[in-house]
Order: structure tokens, then C-alpha cells, then sequence
């Protein structure tokens, strides 16, 4: 039995299959004695301590392992035990109401997860499952049982099958012990699913069914590039499998070694790769794969998931950190890029009925000035410890883009009238997302130093779709001949005036397409840290000027079909043959 989910962790597993069956935790609205109401909140504190040591010991072992950058989920988990109100909910519900501490916390905890369960953004929705993580950790010690362990069911390698797998759980299992991990339910954003990256297991994730179709102890196969599982597959399935895990072995050596060379195709044109991050620590994960730069630095999450704005010296410092490891590499920041499917409540956002086609952005950011200031402020100051670009989102037409110069020049002038440094050299780029920004391009190349477009959202607006709606999946499509042809309009407005194209959505990430955006004349690919060896020996593998001549016939194509037919007939032999039919579009 195959069956179809997303891609969250790259990887081939193959070896029995390890049920994980779902954790049932009973409460029951029993009511506190009178006069005993004090007791059962300390015992609702102590619940929290002991929730605590466990989720201190699950992060320095990650940190260990890991990072700080991987380790940094679990301090969210802690915030959240931390959290007033629910302490405050807790113990009023026990001293007013008289019922037990496990179902006045399992009904405040209900209420938090449905209201994220309600919201647009992928990001903030996956963030239910650290609710429910906590919950059941500390559910788990006011019920008396104790810290949960999945690292007793299963003594040899083994495919885990879950309906889900909290965030703490990924994080106790023992990485000899587990081939590959699959559940029911979760996404790509998930903290379950980013911890699995960090620690190398290939996972899938969204696999509708899966408990009902997995055997226990019969043969799985998870391929966590293209986001499939096959529960016993026949001999040459199994054989094909095998074969393709053995060969990722390979692979990750050949990578391994090329991380200190140039993409530099085999006549001679230097293209830049960059890496997409969000946060300081991300580098640590960045720098062994060998980048030009950071081509995307995402700074909306400082202002999500938490109740105050992010300081000018919070700001500052992550981003000089940046800068001064990256150093003398560049490091282009996005400025805030809030409203949408990313809002922080404090900031006095209300409901839109289409946010994506509302107050975001650009326009999110001009709407809020002291708020732009001080992140420009710091940005600014950041420059003087490294090579900073800057760069503005969802740029729809020409005022947008001089109202955010001007507040650039201002701080600007602040700066100097103070006396703190800076780079007066500083580049200012915007992203083109939206089609109206694409046929503009000439006009926008007049005022910005540089071009960054953002893939996913061209996609999304040129086609009319919501990226996120899974009713339209089958739409989003990267390779449709207007996407095309709007990307090479955009690059030939920029270099006809002299300004520089680079592009950072997902697009970038993928082997063949990357090949065709060098054709079309980008100048800069930025991408996650995963794709950025593979996309580097693409482009060492084949002529530019092959690159180029695909390009000019794909953009002669009628349907996105006929492009991938094309790909795969013009590129597929000038490739490694590792990295065709891998995680692609095609």
C-alpha cells in the first residue's frame, strides 16, 4: 500500500514498521474538598517543576546534539508553563470552582490550541502541537505517570508510524534506533518535523491513514524526498528503495566535498547561492555547506509569539551577529514582512476578510512608522560589522518603495547627527512578489540596487491561488509559462539597468529548475541549507550557455507540462544522475 503525504524531513528509511499507538489521557471533573483547594494548587505547581526538569533535560540534550538553534523549541515549551494567564486560570478555576488541577488546565490548554487551530498561517496553526505537548507533559504528572518514553517499544532499527509525534518525543528517540518516522497528521513547519531535519530523520508527515495500513513489524519505506510511504512493498520495490538509500550515502560524500567550491558552471559563470535563515543561530546549520552569502534573512519572527515589540537593541544585536560571522559574505535582511498569514496581536491588527490581499508587507510597514524605524535603525547600525543589504516585501508599485526609501534616509540622517556608524554604501533592494511589481520592474530598477524575487508568492498572486488551500495544490505550479515569462521579464528590466537578480523562494531549492533560472539570467539562487550542495553541483555540471538555450525554448512553451517535458529531455542527462527525480516539481 502507497500512500501520499509532505515531505518533511529528507531521506530514504526502510525496515519494519513500529506502531506508535495514541496516547489516551483520562480526566475526570472530580471536585476538590473543601478546604483542600490550597493543596491541589501546589500540586499543580509541582506538576509544572517536574514538566519543567524534563523539558530543561530534552533541551540541553538537543543543544548538545544539535545546537542552540534546534534547542531554542523547547525554550517556547518552557515559556509556555511560564505563561500567567494560564497559571492565573489554573489556580482561580481550583479556589473558585473546586475542580481538580489536571481538568482546569486540560480545558484552559483546549481553548488556547482551538484558537490556533482557527489561524490562516501554516506556521502559526503548527504551533497546536507544542500546546498539546505541553498539556500532555504536564497531564502526565498530575495523572501520576510520569514522564513518557518511546524509546522501550523497539530494540532494532524500525519505521515509526504515529498519528503524531510531539516535538519531545522526536527529541528522546534514540537516532540508531529509528530508520525513518511517518504520521497522520503535522506539516512541514511543525517542530516535530524540524527537529526530525535537524537530527537527520527522514520523515513524512500528513499521511492520511497511515495507522490503519501499517503492520507491525512488516516492511516500510519512507521516502522523505518526495513524501511517499509504502507499506510492504513487493521485492522490487523493496530492492529499489535500498538502492536509492544506498546511493544517498554516496551522494553526501560527493556533496561533502564540493562545499568549499564555487557553483561555477563548465564555462566559466560564477553564480552566486545564498541561504535562507531566520534566526541568528541558524548559522550554525548555514555555514558548513559552504554559502556566498545569506540571500534571505526572515526577521518577521521577531515580533511573532510574543506580547511586546522586539527592542532596536534585540533587533541589533541578532542582526550584527549575523553580519559579523558572515563577514565579509553579504547578508540581505527582509524587513518586517507582518499582516497576511503572519500577525502579532499586540500591534493592534484586526481581522481582514482576504489578509493576503490586504494591510501586508510593504504597506504593513508604512502603516506602522516608529515600529519600520527602529528595525531600519537597527539594520542600519548592524551594517557597520559586516556587508548588509537590505531589502523591502510585497513592493506593489513605485510609492511603496519611495516612502521606505525615505524613512531609510531619515534614519539615515539620524545616524550621522548622532555620530553612530554605518555603511553609507548600504544596498536597498525590494522583493518582486506580485505582478504588478513585475511589469514595473524598469521603474522599480530606477530607484532599488537589487531585485530579490520571492517565488512562492509570484506563484501564488500571478496564479490566483492560495498556496496554503489544499484543494488547490494541484495549482501551484512554478513552472507555468506566465510564472516564467514574468521572471524573465523582471530579469531583463533589471540588468538593461544595471541592477542585480537574485531569487529565494523554493524555486531556487530544486536542482533542474535551478538550472533553467540560470538560463533565464538570475544572478543569485538562495535557498534552505539542504538543497544548496545539490543545487551547487547542478549548476557545476552543465554549460551556461546550455542553460541558456533551454531557457529560450521553455519560455516558447505552452503548459507547465510542456516545460517539465523539456527538462527533463534537455537537462537530465548533463546532471549527476543523484540528483534527477529528487524532490523536484518535474
Amino acid at each position: 500500500m502507497k500512500l501520499t503525504g509532505i515531505a518533511a524531513s529528507p531521506g530514504i528509511g526502510l525496515g519494519p514498521v513500529v506502531r506508535i499507538e495514541r496516547e489516551e489521557l483520562t480526566v475526570r471533573d472530580t471536585p476538590v474538598p473543601a478546604g483542600a483547594e490550597e493543596a491541589e494548587v501546589a500540586r499543580f505547581h509541582a506538576a509544572l517543576e517536574a514538566s519543567r526538569r524534563d523539558l530543561h533535560g530534552i533541551r540541553d540534550g538537543i543543544a548538545a546534539e544539535l545546537g542552540e538553534s534546534q534547542a531554542a523549541i523547547y525554550d517556547a515549551h518552557l515559556l509556555i508553563l511560564e505563561d500567567p494567564d494560564l497559571v492565573r486560570a489554573v489556580e482561580d478555576g481550583i479556589r473558585r470552582e473546586r475542580r481538580n488541577a489536571a481538568w482546569v488546565f486540560r480545558e484552559h490548554m483546549a481553548s488556547v490550541a482551538a484558537r490556533l487551530e482557527r489561524v490562516e498561517n501554516e506556521y502559526l496553526r503548527e504551533r497546536r502541537a507544542d500546546i498539546l505537548d505541553v498539556e500532555h507533559r504536564v497531564l502526565r504528572w498530575l495523572l501520576g505517570s510520569g514522564p513518557r518514553t518511546l524509546s522501550s517499544p523497539f530494540a532494532q532499527p524500525a519505521v515509526l508510524v504515529a498519528h503524531d509525534l510531539a516535538p519531545s518525543d522526536v527529541a528522546l528517540l534514540r537516532r540508531d534506533r529509528v530508520l525513518a518516522v511517518v504520521t497522520e497528521v503535522g506539516g512541514r513547519t511543525s517542530h516535530g518535523a524540524i527537529v526530525a531535519r535537524g537530527r537527520g530523520i527522514p520523515a513524512v508527515v500528513g499521511v492520511r491513514g497511515a495507522l490503519q495500513h501499517a503492520r507491525a513489524g512488516a516492511l516500510g519505506a519512507v521516502d522523505g524526498f518526495a513524501g511517499t510511504v509504502e507499506f510492504e512493498p513487493d521485492e522490487a520495490a523493496a530492492r529499489f528503495y535500498a538502492s536509492r538509500r544506498d546511493q544517498l550515502a554516496q551522494e553526501s560524500e560527493v556533496l561533502r566535498r564540493m562545499a568549499g567550491e564555487p557553483a561555477v558552471t563548465l564555462d566559466g559563470q560564477r553564480v552566486e547561492l545564498g541561504a535562507n535563515i531566520e534566526l541568528p543561530e541558524d548559522l550554525d546549520e548555514i555555514l558548513p555547506v559552504g554559502p556566498d552569502g545569506i540571500g534571505l534573512f526572515r526577521t518577521e519572527f521577531f515580533y511573532l509569539g510574543r506580547t511586546t515589540l522586539p527592542s532596536e537593541e534585540e533587533q541589533f544585536a541578532a542582526y550584527r551577529a549575523v553580519a559579523e560571522r558572515m563577514s565579509p559574505r553579504p547578508v540581505v535582511i527582509r524587513t518586517m514582512d507582518l499582516g497576511g498569514d503572519k500577525v502579532a496581536s499586540y500591534l493592534g491588527t484586526t481581522h481582514e476578510t482576504n489578509p493576503f490581499l490586504g494591510l501586508r508587507g510593504i504597506r504593513f510597514a508604512i502603516g506602522h512608522p516608529e515600529v519600520f524605524r527602529t528595525q531600519l535603525r537597527a539594520i542600519y547600525r548592524a551594517s557597520a560589522h559586516g556587508r548588509v543589504r537590505i531589502m523591502f516585501p510585497m513592493v506593489s508599485n513605485l510609492d511603496e518603495l519611495t516612502r521606505a526609501r525615505r524613512l531609510c534616509a531619515e534614519v539615515a540622517a539620524d545616524l550621522d547627527r548622532r555620530g553612530v556608524p554605518y555603511d553609507s554604501a548600504l544596498e536597498v533592494g525590494l522583493m518582486i512578489e506580485t505582478p504588478s511589481a513585475v511589469w514595473i520592474a524598469d521603474v522599480l530598477a530606477r530607484e532599488a540596487q537589487f531585485f530579490s524575487i520571492g517565488s512562492n508568492d509570484l506563484v501564488q498572486y500571478t496564479l490566483a491561488m492560495d498556496r496554503d488551500n489544499e484543494r488547490l495544490s494541484h495549482l501551484y505550479e512554478p513552472l507555468e509559462p506566465s510564472v516564467l515569462r514574468s521572471i524573465d521579464h523582471t530579469v531583463r528590466a533589471a540588468h538593461a539597468a544595471g541592477r542585480w537578480v537574485g531569487i529565494c523562494g523554493e524555486m531556487a531549492g530544486d536542482p533542474r529548475t535551478a538550472c533553467l533560472l540560470v538560463g533565464l539570467g538570475v544572478d543569485e539562487l538562495s535557498m534552505a541549507s539542504w538543497d544548496l550542495p545539490r543545487v551547487k553541483a547542478a549548476i557545476r555540471s552543465l554549460r551556461a550557455s546550455e542553460a541558456r538555450a533551454v531557457a529560450a525554448e521553455a519560455l516558447l512553451q505552452p503548459t507547465a507540462a510542456a516545460v517539465k517535458e523539456l527538462l527533463r529531455a534537455r537537462l537530465e542527462s548533463m546532471l549527476p544522475s543523484f540528483l534527477v527525480a529528487k524532490r523536484s516539481p518535474l
